[in-house]
């Protein structure tokens, strides 16, 4: 008979016999261990099975569902009912996220049945992030990025496995049977032009020369029941596989996924560091296991067997067939365009499962360096990214703020280092500003930074401004007229706030009282700074 054992934040069902134990509150690495004989575990929160033995890892959450139900024991998930899918889903979405509020689950949403759901605010926090990445909730922010590099560092490549069914073939429409429009599609913000269902999905395409499979976050509007709106930014390695389809008189096989485990999320929106890697590889790496994929019927694309809806057809050319899309409130903050004719997606298959559930990453103001993963994974991008340019002492790399800020964090060994480490990030998506401190600066503090800019740096020789640089269309201080004529370029601020390299041994010195000093007291008054 199973019986139900307590493992930390999660019952485990043990079918067979084994004794659990946990190395701290929820072992050494955040997973669950097994301390007796092999036996069968289901667990309660993953609904995984998987033969164990003494310390032997569960397999990772197959889907939505399980990161879910993992979230109850941590008070980090909430349920809403009743809600308005006009409007105040996005606003009840975004009061929460300013809150710092907990996951929400809406069911029973206005003018849809129960059990049609939408989750919001997924992985916004710490701990709802670790616990996506298979991480002890626990961690402290530096304890969680140094646990995220090490993931990225030692990747080795998971591929997907293939199987034959899922749980997303529970309902399956062809043609005239799809109904896109039976999903509860929220109108997220007030000046936006429609219903969007794509906001946390994966668009999944595959390049027509190298057959390389892409994963990316895109928007998808609602048309009607059989058609889609899909807007990609023209960067975006979607928008470059769609325009090789086209130029070659060809529609563009596209399937997208409105639901599943969440790392693939992660990975389409580009929070992992080294986006050459292909996403269902690196999210393979990351969880431990392969992501289980069906080939779907239509396309022939690569679907998760797990997810909750995919839909499934092609992107004719525009000049075949376009259609009003936007405006939409975007990453950025802002309304980035307005209405115009864009791709859309002719729906050929619709497959979802029992009770769906949308994955909803509605576009918020952000309030710090990121908005919807509560890790802030970009500072090992850019640190990689110096050192292939070969830029020396690179000690940290923070985004300040999203988007817009960046700040580097270096130890000065030349005339001209600041700059060349500047120079380095130029290039670096939606950067206006680039700010380079020394090493006694710290990066993560506004304040910190500031202080560094108000005293170190002089406007008549620190600061540099380079024009004609790569942007994006969602950038909202472009002109209209630019962006009209394809012109996605702008200016990037360069800010020197280090000392000037050629008499910093005589910049004036800090009255700031020194490390070791520090230290000592801290040590002595415990009574008072018990926290050290």
């Amino acid at each position: 008979m199973p019986h139900w054992v307590d493992v930390g934040y999660a019952r485990t069902n043990c079918e067979g016999g084994a004794a659990l134990a946990a190395q701290g509150p929820t072992g050494k690495d955040g997973a669950w261990v097994c301390a007796g004989d092999e036996g069968t575990l289901t667990h309660d929160c993953r609904a995984v099975q998987c033969t164990t033995g003494a310390g032997r890892r569960p397999m990772p959450f197959r889907d939505l569902r399980e990161f879910i139900a993992a979230l109850g024991p941590l008070g980090e998930v909430e349920t809403v009912e009743g809600a308005d899918p006009h409007l105040e889903i996005g606003t009840i979405s975004e009061l929460n996220y300013e809150r710092r509020g907990p996951a929400l689950l809406f069911d029973h949403i206005k003018g849809y049945p129960r059990g049609y759901r939408i989750l919001t605010n997924a992985l916004e926090s710490l701990p709802r992030a670790l616990l996506a990445l298979d991480l002890p909730p626990t961690l402290r922010m530096d304890e969680a990025v140094e646990a995220y590099e090490h993931k990225m560092d030692t990747y080795s490549p998971v591929p997907p496995v293939e199987v034959e069914s899922g749980p997303v073939l529970d309902n399956v429409f062809m043609r005239d049977q799809i109904d896109l429009e039976a999903f509860p599609t929220p109108f997220w913000h007030e000046e936006d032009g429609g219903r969007y269902i794509g906001t946390g999905c994966i668009v999944i395409q595959r390049h027509p020369d190298t057959g390389a499979v892409n994963l990316g976050t895109y928007r998808v509007m609602v048309h009607d029941k059989t058609t889609a709106g899909l807007y990609i930014s023209p960067h975006h390695s979607g928008a470059i596989i769609e325009k090789m389809y086209w130029e070659r008189g060809q529609s563009c096989p596209v399937a997208v996924a409105f639901g599943m485990d969440p790392l693939l999320f992660v990975a389409g929106a580009s929070y992992f560091r080294d986006e050459d890697i292909p996403e269902y590889e690196l999210v393979g790496h990351v969880r431990g296991a392969p992501v289980e994929v069906i080939r779907e019927e239509v396309t022939g694309l690569p679907i998760p067997a797990t997810a909750e809806i995919v839909i499934a057809g092609e992107v004719p050319p525009p000049d075949v067939v376009a259609q009003d899309e936007g405006p939409f409130g975007e990453w950025t903050g802002y309304y980035a365009s307005g209405t115009r004719p864009e791709p859309v997606i002719r729906i050929h298959a619709l497959y979802h499962r029992n009770a769906p559930i949308i994955l909803g990453m509605p576009p918020v103001k952000p309030l710090g360096p990121t908005s919807h993963f509560g890790i802030v994974t970009d500072g090992g991008n850019y640190k990689e990214q110096l050192g292939r340019a070969g830029v020396e002492e690179v000690l940290d790399v923070c985004r300040l703020s999203t988007p817009g800020v960046i700040v580097i964090q270096l130890r000065q060994r030349y005339p001209g280092h600041a700059m060349k480490a500047a120079l380095g990030l130029v290039s670096t998506y939606m950067a206006h500003v680039i700010i380079v401190v020394d090493e006694d600066i710290n990066p993560h503090d506004p304040n910190d930074v500031l202080w560094a800019v108000g005293t170190r740096c002089d406007p008549a020789t620190t600061v540099s401004i380079l024009g004609g640089c790569n942007a994006s269309a969602l950038d909202p201080r472009i002109p209209p007229e630019r962006k009209a004529r394809g012109d996605f370029t702008s200016s990037k601020l360069i800010i020197n706030a280090c000392k000037p390299y050629d008499w910093k041994d005589e910049f004036p010195k800090t009255n700031v009282a020194s490390p070791a000093l520090r230290r000592q007291v801290l040590t002595k008054w415990t009574d008072l700074f018990p926290s050290g």
